[in-house]
């Protein structure tokens, strides 16, 4: 009997975890350039400050902060399952960027990765694999997933990133 305490413990704390209080951030898509051959900058605004949800300072507390985009047709953000085919990376500030439409800019530098489906491993994907997988899209879905110690995982509202825009950074000479 002893022995199961703590899992008798863990499984009843699993449910404790808290309600963020902040609702989805609006976020609009502001540009994407190639910085170097494998990393993709991906600017955009917020109208919440995803990086301070729990009013502590920036990411006290936060275990992670990241912006998830589905490549393919995967769009199954939630943090207990891996999107074969993504563009994550984590959140920075910009806080030099502000506009008049939002109150806080960001920066994320992704890898255009395929995750397998454990996540034990992830491979960056090549220029003719991303042109292939694109090819019929428009757009791509974002969302940034904020997860913290005793809260609930925080999704934005989705983003979407013009394909185009995209695929012009891809096919870029390197």
């Amino acid at each position: 009997m002893h022995k199961l305490f703590p899992y008798i413990l863990l499984g009843v704390c699993s449910g404790c975890a808290k309600d963020h209080v902040q609702p989805p951030a609006n976020l609009i898509y502001v540009s994407v350039e190639r910085e170097k051959s494998l990393l993709y900058d991906i600017r955009y605004e917020s109208d919440i400050d995803v990086l301070d949800l729990f009013d502590r300072g920036e990411r006290q507390g936060m275990a992670s902060g990241t912006l998830e985009c589905a490549l393919a047709d995967d769009y199954d953000f939630s943090v207990d399952k891996a999107i074969q085919f993504s563009a994550v990376g984590v959140i920075e500030s910009e806080k030099k960027r502000v506009t008049a439409k939002a109150k806080f800019s960001y920066l994320t530098s992704v890898f255009l990765v395929e995750t397998s489906s454990s996540r034990s491993s992830q491979r960056d994907l090549s220029a003719s694999e991303l042109n292939h997988l694109l090819a019929n899209k428009q757009q791509i879905p974002c969302k940034v997933v904020v997860t913290a110690y005793g809260y609930k995982p925080y999704y934005s509202n989705t983003m979407n990133i013009p394909v185009a825009d995209l695929l012009r950074e891809i096919n870029k000479p390197r």
